[in-house]
């Protein structure tokens, strides 16, 4: 029985259905991740190099970027170049989880409508498929450590957890935004022209530091740092407080449940959407 059935007349089971819903996602992740490899694979089929032109594409942008900042914020290049660096990466995941995530089920339209797999699997699949994004990326950070841009350091473990909170989330912004997206068409141009303004105002290319306390707003209502900065904060040998995990652990139990209850509200529906 598929997870996210597409079947007008399915039910799903009104206790234990969250729980239920995990499970049978945990046990699509395998499938999920071979479709996603297999985007990848199909993508750079008759190139030379193959995805490594992620890893160069990070590369040029983090370059630019540094250069950038550092004539018209101030500061050295070598010191901007970290943060900016691991800030575009962890930022390259979210803008593609709320980016590709409205189009997701949109995209999948044929084989929703004329196939019994899941909802699941394409969610999955867009999750694993930028996992696998993010790993070709976070070569750079190594590199950095070999040439002596960065140096290691014992908080690099709690970038762990910060990562596996970022891919975490992402389930529950896809699910949300590819259903209400489906739903509502014109939701999906409005999404991309927002995440161009957020990616000014949120600390990837500028310090956060070194904002003034009357403006402070900017980053502490910003969801979207307490994401970037559990992630870059470890990496570049700084603790992060507990606050921000605090803030991160809140936005994913309330989004799930807002994932929960969106797909509750309009599965039954979803084959007229398309």
């Amino acid at each position: 029985m598929p997870l996210f059935d597409t079947t007008m007349g399915a039910a799903m089971p009104h206790q234990g259905a969250a729980l239920w819903l995990a499970l049978r996602t945990l046990r699509n992740l395998r499938k999920a991740f071979a479709w996603a490899w297999l985007d990848i694979v199909c993508q750079y089929r008759r190139s030379k190099i193959g995805p490594l032109w992620e890893t160069i594409n990070a590369l040029v942008m983090t370059i630019g970027m540094t250069v950038v900042s550092s004539a018209v914020i101030g500061g050295r290049p070598a010191s901007l170049i970290g943060y900016i660096g691991l800030g575009m990466i962890t930022w390259t995941v979210l803008s593609n989880f709320l980016n590709e995530g409205a189009a997701t089920l949109v995209h999948s339209r044929d084989h929703i409508l004329t196939s019994n797999l899941s909802i699941d699997y394409y969610i999955s699949r867009m999750v694993m498929r930028n996992l696998i994004v993010f790993l070709h990326h976070f070569v750079l950070y190594f590199l950095a450590l070999v040439t002596g841009v960065l140096s290691l350091h014992w908080t690099a473990l709690l970038a762990v957890p910060g990562i596996l909170l970022l891919f975490v989330n992402g389930y529950w912004i896809v699910t949300t935004i590819s259903l209400v997206c489906t739903r509502f068409r014109d939701l999906e141009l409005i999404i991309r022209n927002l995440m161009q303004l957020v990616f000014f105002v949120t600390p990837i290319f500028w310090d956060y530091r070194h904002v003034a306390s009357n403006r402070s707003f900017i980053v502490d209502y910003n969801l979207f740092f307490y994401f970037i900065e559990i992630v870059r904060g470890p990496l570049l040998g700084e603790t992060p407080p507990v606050q921000y995990y605090e803030v991160v652990l809140v936005v994913t139990v309330i989004g799930y449940l807002l994932a929960y209850l969106t797909y509750r509200r309009l599965r039954r529906e979803l084959a007229f959407f398309l």
